[in-house]
């Protein structure tokens, strides 16, 4: 038995509540190495005394649960066990019997015992982990709304123009260019309202805008002033008409807010620039030395820093970006100007979320604050983090309700993406394996309520990751729509808009000769699927096949009495699957054509099909 690769953590993901009475517990063992893993616990207060000795008390054997676990997913390298459990009293001491041939295990919180020689330490309590007491002010509770939402990302300086006259001076024509990084093309807030009939018909009900507040740039993570609608989107009381409208059409707005990083003109950071150490504002950035300033500055205008200047700066930036000096946010004044901005727009436009721009480079105690300042305001407010990495320290009911999902946009890429659009190619087993890992890595209650998406303003352009292949686009959508979470869809890419690296902030093409409706349909389809059957945001599914030699696969997700199969098929070749047993001879809805097929030995599917089968 490879004792090195067994792990288990108390009050981690690997136990915790969900939700307040039941406990969810999980063990990590090598791949493949040990057959059979039994949860053995009980209330730790359950004393007795000896019948060998009246004046000795010992715990209660006869109290003692044992219940095997469940294998629950495989990596790579790595088992996964689960097991939940409901302590009468909400405390309980536990520890996991892991048994292979002549091997009895009992690994607890220190150490591992062999039960053939030490029989008693089955039953030793102080072996084993502890959770002390399941506390409901503990629990993550997230958002109810989030779970069913289809969010729509606009970037709303490409998204539409409503209102020629707040256009930048030096905008251009409307999609004229595809270079289009730092350029203006008058996209607003009106453009947005004149649309969203359009998106409600679509299905969507929350948009996630990037930031919107005065900025001097087209992307606007370089906010100057946090309390005001930038002007050439719009003002504060359109931004209220915008809510009012769309909360009318059922649609719920997040927006993004900047916080580990202001603009270069931003009034704190100005007085910073002009009067230095004597400013008010000094101590409100994380400055190491003086001068602040190291370079050429010109009043009113945005410096130019050389590269070898930006990496040898006085103060800490975003990256190394100059124009964009990081916030102290454990400082009095910071906090207040940040957090009075979110009461601000909460309490006054009812914003019913907020996207945390590098939300993992602040402090965690920010966020506390944060989170507990807004649950204050309005409990069913949304906290999504941009994190791009496993976000579980975040997620553990104290920060935030959920991350930007870029765990599972990664292995759709990897599966689906050219060789020479993406760092790596996954075949189908490389894809199973990395989506176990994604659901092993976060709480059953933390998926529901995780930001999926398949592209972003960050990213390149799903179209473009797949070589302009609708078929394989489609089945990126598909890959996206039947896992749990709140799927996303990046403005145009529901009507084949491209754009690699670079170019992914394109205007919107509103000329539909120049629109792919087939996508625009399918996506359609898909939200209209997922709305209407719960099945489709279950967190757990079942691979039922993994062909690595057709390179298609078969799973199920399971809620009540409605059961998923997923058929995929990634080659560009006519495939034919064995059907598994227990699909087999049984009759199934088709999502797609509203017919209804039977699964007898074998299924046919042309290059990049699918099948979507409801039971």
């Amino acid at each position: 038995m490879n004792l090195a690769a067994i792990y288990h953590e108390a009050k981690s993901k690997y136990a915790y509540m969900f939700d307040r009475k039941t406990l969810h517990l999980r063990l990590r063992t090598a791949r493949g190495d040990v057959p059979s893993v039994t949860l053995v616990g009980g209330d730790p207060f359950r004393w007795i005394q000896s019948k060998e000795d009246p004046t000795h008390w010992e715990w209660d054997k006869s109290a003692a649960f044992l219940k095997p676990m469940q294998l629950e997913y495989q990596t790579a390298l790595h088992d996964y066990w689960f097991e939940a459990v409901q302590p009468q009293w909400k405390r309980i001491r536990y520890a996991f019997i892991l048994e292979k041939v002549d091997q009895k295990i009992l690994y607890g919180s220190r150490s591992f015992y062999d039960l053939h020689q030490q029989p008693d330490a089955q039953f030793e309590t102080s072996y084993y982990f502890n959770f002390p007491y399941l506390n409901h002010e503990d629990l993550f509770q997230p958002p109810g709304w989030v779970k069913d939402t289809i969010w729509y990302q606009i970037f709303p300086e490409r998204y539409a123009d409503g209102d020629s006259s707040n256009n930048p001076e030096n905008s251009l024509p409307w999609g004229s260019e595809e270079d289009t990084t730092y350029k203006f093309y008058g996209g607003d807030l009106q453009g947005v309202i004149d649309h969203l009939d359009e998106l409600a018909e679509l299905g969507i009900n929350g948009i996630y805008f990037t930031p919107i507040f005065e900025s001097p740039s087209s992307h606007k993570y370089d906010t100057t002033n946090y309390y005001k609608i930038d002007p050439a989107f719009g003002t504060n009381e359109l931004f209220g008409e915008l809510m009012e409208k769309a909360h009318r059409r059922g649609i719920r707005i997040m927006l993004d807010a900047v916080f580990n990083h202001c603009g270069w003109f931003h009034p704190f950071w100005q007085d910073v620039v002009k009067h230095g150490r004597e400013s008010r504002y000094y101590d409100c950035f994380l400055i190491e030395r003086d001068p602040v300033i190291n370079f050429d500055v010109e009043e009113g205008k945005i410096p130019k820093v050389s590269f070898d200047e930006r990496g040898n700066l006085n103060f800490a930036t975003f990256a190394f970006t100059p124009l964009m000096p990081k916030w102290n946010t454990d400082h009095p004044l910071v906090k207040e100007h940040l957090l009075g901005a979110m009461r601000y727009w909460t309490e006054t436009y009812r914003v019913d979320g907020w996207r945390l721009d590098v939300s993992n480079e602040v402090p965690h105690a920010f966020w506390r604050e944060f989170r507990q300042m807004l649950k204050q305001i309005n409990p069913e407010v949304y906290i999504l983090g941009e994190n791009w990495d496993s976000s579980y320290p975040w997620l553990m009911g104290d920060q935030f309700d959920g991350v930007m999902n870029y765990e599972l946009t990664y292995p759709i890429w990897f599966l689906l993406g050219e060789p020479d659009r993406v760092k790596q190619k996954y075949d189908v087993v490389e894809y199973q394996e990395a989506i176990n890992q994604l659901l092993a890595n976060y709480p059953k209650h933390n998926l529901p309520v995780m930001y999926n998406l398949i592209d972003s303003h960050d990213t390149p352009r799903i179209m473009s990751i797949c070589d302009d292949n609708v078929d394989k686009v489609k089945l990126a959508y598909l890959l996206q729509f039947t896992f749990a979470g709140a799927p996303s869809v990046y403005y145009g890419s529901e009507v084949g808009l491209a754009g690699p690296e670079g170019h992914n902030r394109r205007c919107m093409p509103w000329d539909a000769s120049q629109q792919n409706l087939d996508i625009r349909s399918f996506v359609r389809n898909l939200i209209e699927l997922r709305k209407r059957y719960s099945v489709f945001s279950t967190v757990d599914l079942k691979w039922l096949l993994v062909d690595t030699e057709q390179q298609a696969f078969i799973f199920q997700k399971i809620e009540e009495n409605q059961k998923l199969i997923v058929v995929v098929n990634t080659k560009a070749d006519l495939v034919t699957l064995r059907i598994p047993d227990e699909l087999k001879n049984k009759k199934y809805k088709d999502l797609f054509t509203d017919k209804v097929v039977e699964l007898k030995e074998v299924l046919h599917l042309n290059k990049f099909e699918f099948s979507l089968l409801l039971g």
